[in-house]
């Protein structure tokens, strides 16, 4: 039996890790990203480094391998796309003809991601979305009304 099949196998797993390890990257550049120019510029960058490295890699004549940074080039981009918060340039197109990411495409009409993005690179904090309190124990309050209210449906009431 020929071993084709096995090394087929074993680079198909090597390019679905390389797309998780380029998701993480594509997310990481995109954190640092505050305009579109900062976003083209890192797109570049991450086809530029990983075609150099697929080259390197075909030149060893490790041909599995070059699936590997084939996954984190796709991985990259993607990740930059999703990190950056706005459908831009052909992602945009893309978003209004499939009807998918709608909260990207109104973050790009509104403004609001790049507002987001600003203030990530000045450091301020992230807001709330969602507030969690438990009650302090010592309010009785809410507890007894609570406590009623379960025993009144418990009786049928």
């Amino acid at each position: 039996m020929d071993d084709g099949f096995a090394i087929a196998i074993v680079g198909l797993l090597l390019a679905v890790f390389g797309i998780v390890i380029g998701m993480r990257i594509g997310e990481e550049l995109a954190g640092r990203c505050t305009t579109n120019k900062d976003y083209w510029l890192s797109n570049l960058a991450v086809f530029l480094v990983g075609t150099l490295v697929s080259a390197l890699v075909w030149a060893t004549g490790l041909v599995v391998l070059a699936l590997l940074t084939i996954g984190v080039i796709a991985g990259g981009i993607a990740g930059l796309k999703f990190g950056y918060g706005e459908s831009v340039g052909p992602w945009k197109a893309h978003d209004r003809f499939m009807r998918v990411n709608k909260d990207q495409i109104k973050n790009n009409e509104t403004g609001s991601a790049r507002r987001r993005r600003e203030r990530r690179a000045a450091g301020e904090p992230e807001p709330e979305l969602m507030s969690v309190q438990m009650p302090e124990a010592g309010s009785s309050s809410d507890d007894g009304a609570d406590a009623s209210a379960r025993t009144s449906h418990k009786k049928g009431k």
